[in-house]
């Protein structure tokens, strides 16, 4: 029959999709590594230049107290050559400097904090600078960086930074992952509930929201199977009710003969018991025939399409309808623009040769097939000039082992056949009123 598990697009989509959802969470990933690793190292910075200011601005306090005391015991005539001897003892510059030449290197709240008497140091901590009590003069010691001072260390964080760092790392990369094995892990246990669910008969659960797109298809899956499995226990529900109420008379009709032919005489009678047999028992396989044909296109998610030419389809339908009696109605094939259609040619037949055999039951003189397109389908019409479908009835006669009249070779499977084939092609079936007088039955399709 040409049937398929599983849709085309659903599977190109899982096989094209994956290197999209590398990229995104790829790409997040990266993006929250180096957010978070970027801020954990402003921080870090933030934080060990305070601490660092605050370390040197302690250990310089005690010797800008002390020159303090030398210069205070000094006139300030003789701080030049004090300062002279001072440089000669300290292995960094140290200089007296006017206050008026402050604001060209330290900002506004320094340079108040500095005339309050506090000690200041420069936005790169390589200088210090103290007023000096009772005068304009600065004492500025530094340049700290220059090279020829290497040796003078204020703060060794060496090993501290790099255990931070390393933190830093870690929780840069464990903190996105955590977020990732949660969010899979919520929406994997919601989906095992689902199928714990499927699993004790509640085909009806709904299928719960995930978040993680690497889920979703599970979740797609899932949702379907419950819907086919609903499907198929609907189908077998309604199949043997029906298998068990078409076989009763046909059972009851075998029972009496085979009685009357154990106790009949007549070669006759026991002929026309004998073909009544035949019949019966033609009918249950015709119906058991049709139940398997139905159960097989509703357990299917969809069929295998190709192109097909219209032509040779509506010629294949016109040998299967011979006309064999003058009072049979006349069967025509009106000729279409459209050449070709995409369609499963077995299931396609099968369904028209219902929607055929429907209307020449009911039809008092002619059957018209056309295929014409109305975007975005491309619609197949059966008319006749019968009595038509009453508009209540017209949604129930696409239900399974619906008879409006009872048929001795019917079983109501026809059109539940057509509307299933049409639904597996992705299209629909309905009944509408025929310009002929009768029932116009539509078999849409996808127009591709």
């Amino acid at each position: 029959m040409g049937l398929i598990t599983m849709d085309a697009t659903g599977s190109a989509a899982l096989r094209g999709g994956h290197f999209r959802l590398f990229l995104r969470y790829c790409l997040g990933f990266v993006l929250a590594y180096l957010v978070l690793i970027a801020a954990g190292l402003y921080l870090w910075a933030t934080l060990t230049e305070q601490g660092e200011d605050q370390q040197i601005r302690t250990q310089l306090q005690g010797l800008h107290h002390l020159l303090h005391a030398r210069y205070a015991d000094t006139p300030q005539a003789g701080w030049p050559q004090l300062t002279r001897q001072l440089q000669a003892q300290f292995a960094y510059p140290l200089q007296v400097m006017p206050l008026a030449e402050a604001p060209h290197v330290l900002d506004a709240d320094s340079l108040r904090h500095l005339e309050q008497g506090g000690l200041v140091l420069s936005p790169d901590a390589d200088f210090s600078y103290q007023r000096l009590p009772g005068s304009t003069e600065i004492l500025v010691l530094g340049d700290f960086s220059a090279p020829d001072q290497a040796d003078v260390v204020w703060y060794d964080s060496g090993r501290v930074d790099t255990a931070v760092m390393v933190s830093i790392f870690i929780i840069a990369i464990a903190l996105p992952l955590y977020f990732l094995v949660y969010r899979l892990w919520r929406d994997v246990y919601a989906l095992g509930g689902m199928a714990h669910a499927i699993q004790r008969g509640e085909l009806a659960v709904a299928a719960p929201a995930v978040t993680t797109h690497l889920v979703r298809p599970l979740r797609e899956a899932l949702s379907s199977m419950a819907v086919q499995l609903q499907d198929v226990m609907e189908g077998q529900r309604i199949l043997s009710q029906a298998v068990a109420h078409e076989t009763r008379t046909p059972l009851a009709r075998m029972r009496f003969a085979l009685a009357m032919m154990e106790v009949g005489d007549e070669d006759t009678e026991g002929a026309d018991l004998l073909e009544g047999l035949k019949a019966d028992v033609a009918r249950l396989e015709h119906l058991a025939s049709a139940g398997v044909t139905y159960a097989q296109f509703g357990r299917s998610p969809r069929v295998i399409a190709h192109r097909l030419d219209v032509p040779l389809l509506f010629e294949a339908l016109e040998r299967c309808f011979p006309a064999v009696e003058e009072s049979c109605p006349r069967l025509c094939f009106q000729p279409s623009r459209q050449r070709t259609l995409v369609a499963n040619r077995d299931a396609l037949m099968l369904a028209l040769r219902n929607l055929i055999g429907n209307a020449r039951r009911h039809a008092n003189s002619q059957v018209v097939v056309s295929l014409h397109v109305a975007e975005p389908w491309l619609v197949i019409a059966v008319d006749d000039d019968g009595p038509g479908v009453a508009p209540a009835d017209r949604e129930r006669i696409f239900q399974p082992y619906v008879q409006l009249k009872r048929h001795p070779d019917g079983f109501g499977l026809g059109l539940a056949l057509v509307h299933i084939i049409a639904t597996k092609h992705g299209g629909s079936a309905d009944v509408c009123d025929s310009v002929l007088g009768g029932a116009r039955f539509r078999l849409l399709l996808p127009h591709t």
